[in-house]
């Protein structure tokens, strides 16, 4: 495993360890709040960091919240259509050589 793969899988794996125990990184339930739509598009949010359900499983990723007339939905970086449960703004990028 190269580098930037260890240190992606262990990002994941705190993110993840963080939804386990319950301790916030200001993750936002979609039933209370949704994200800010027509930003990057007319109905689309900008990309967020959301954890989803999938094969009974949770997991971490990104995706935006899509806010159509009649069945709003979330579709990740592969276009698939997800069920998210949580979502938070992504961080700023790191302010390295600027």
């Amino acid at each position: 495993m190269t580098e930037n793969n260890t240190q992606a899988a262990e990002c994941l794996s705190h993110l993840t360890a963080e939804l386990d125990t319950g301790i916030a990184m200001n993750w936002i339930d979609v039933n209370t709040k949704l994200p800010e739509t027509g930003i990057d598009s007319v109905y689309g949010s900008e990309w967020v960091l959301v954890s989803y359900n999938f094969d009974g499983r949770q997991y971490v990723g990104e995706a935006k919240f899509v806010k159509t007339p009649k069945n709003p939905y979330w579709r990740n970086v592969f276009n698939d259509k997800i069920d998210v449960t949580h979502w938070m703004l992504l961080p700023q990028p790191p302010m390295i050589g600027v």
